[in-house]
């Protein structure tokens, strides 16, 4: 440690409902970054920073943060750190917000912690509904065509309030499609590999209002404003993992471009994910490893890990909130296949952190891999500890676009006959349909 940076003064904090806010004075010099480290969140604030702030602080959670000075030499100072936890109420979780199919409204749902609750708040555009402490679900009638974003607070008997859960909504067409190769549905379904039929059967018995959109709709100039969730699935054996080439012509691409970028949503399984390359939307040149063979038997069960390098929990995301984990070296794995006939149809991602420098399992390099890619990783294959590779992962909204776009991209959810009447209609209950 080089003392030639001296640490920060008169350092302080409070909680701010949900915001921790820290202020500091710093040494005389100039030029000086902090670096916060936590388990939260590692952050550099460049520019002579005297404050920073963090939320949402999650009521009993130990929390630790530690803040360093550093010149533009790197040389740093000695840390100055803060525990706390944060008093108050249980929160309420598995909070889902979906719009009615054919309607303006929206349905809120929840569910109450242990506690015995006194009241509910829910919260969203300056409003704050009070609600009984038993309540579970609360109903927004004729909302406008907007983004909403809606908070919901339990309090205890005592009063005193649960941190806000949040979450997000655009309100406006629910109608989804189903995409694929072929002109026509009936064509799809004498000429499509099999999971990729059971997907579309599946489809159009759970969202009968569905519809079938092939690419060449999208070269003939389909609306595609229209659809709330556009979801393809391209799951079979070589050559058939590359993209069609219709898919790649120019009108087709610049018109699912569009799509994106003014707020629709695509849901893409397996094969299909590499679409987000050549939409533009991924940019960093991953090594990747497809497979793409046919079938074998194999008396192993296949899982997904959600406890992405045994740090991150994204087992409570919408995609996996009904499934089922079972813990395989500290890490919560959702079982997808067991044993039988299999096919190993893989299209993942890896040496990710080498690709910036790092090692596999330095929490930096993850933080530059979702960061740089405004993306989140959601499941990688189960022996997995560290972050080698990403399988499943979710393209976040970006700055240019008009709405809240997400990609969602599934390589560990190909098991299409097996495991899709749950995750893909959770998957879509996270793009906020309800069937």
């Amino acid at each position: 440690m080089n003392a030639k940076v001296e640490p920060l003064a008169n350092l302080e904090y409070r909680i701010d409902d949900d915001t921790l806010r820290v202020e500091w004075a710093l040494p005389s010099q100039n030029d000086l970054s902090v670096k916060v480290s936590s388990s939260v969140e590692t952050k550099i604030i460049p520019n002579n920073p005297t404050s920073y702030k963090y939320g949402v602080v999650k009521v009993g959670k130990e929390y630790k943060f530690t803040f360093n000075a550093f010149d533009k030499e790197g040389n740093m100072s000695t840390g100055r750190t803060i525990y706390f936890v944060r008093e108050g109420s249980s929160s309420i979780s598995n909070l889902t917000a979906r719009q009615v199919d054919g309607t303006k409204k929206v349905a809120l749902t929840w569910k109450l912690p242990d506690e015995k609750i006194s009241k509910i708040e829910v919260r969203y555009d300056g409003n704050k509904i009070e609600l009984p402490g038993s309540a579970t679900t609360y109903f927004l009638e004729n909302a406008s065509e907007k983004v909403y974003t809606i908070g919901v607070v339990s309090f205890d008997e005592a009063g005193n309030s649960s941190e806000t859960v949040y979450t997000t909504i655009r309100v406006g067409s629910t109608k989804i499609a189903f995409m694929g190769n072929a002109a026509t549905y009936n064509e799809f379904l004498t000429s499509a590999d099999d999971d990729e039929i059971a997907a579309g059967k599946w489809f159009f018995e759970t969202y009968p209002t569905g519809t079938y959109l092939s690419f060449e709709d999208v070269k003939a100039g389909a609306n595609l404003a229209q659809y709330r969730v556009v979801w393809w699935i391209r799951d079979a054996q070589s050559p058939r993992s590359q993209l069609p080439a219709i898919a790649l012509e120019e009108t087709v691409l610049s018109a699912m471009k569009k799509y994106y970028a003014d707020g629709g949503n695509l849901l893409l399984n397996t094969h299909a994910t590499n679409y987000l390359w050549t939409m533009g939307r991924m940019k960093a040149n991953f090594n990747t490893e497809i497979e793409m063979g046919g079938g074998f038997d194999n008396g192993d069960t296949w899982h997904i890990n959600v406890t992405i390098g045994k740090v991150h929990d994204e087992s409570e995301h919408p995609m996996y909130r009904e499934l089922p984990y079972t813990m395989i070296d500290g890490k919560k794995c959702i079982p997808l296949i067991g044993a039988g006939w299999k096919e190993n149809h893989n299209n993942i991602w890896k040496d990710l952190c080498g690709f910036y420098g790092y090692s596999n399992g330095d929490e930096n390099g993850y933080l530059k891999i979702s960061d740089d890619n405004q993306i989140k990783i959601l499941g990688t294959w189960d022996g997995i500890n560290d972050y080698w590779m990403m399988a499943n992962f979710e393209a976040t909204p970006i700055l240019n676009s008009k709405a809240l776009p997400s990609l969602l991209a599934l390589v560990l959810l190909s098991g299409v006959r097996i495991m899709a009447r749950i995750p893909i209609r959770v998957t879509l209950r996270k793009l906020h349909i309800m069937p």
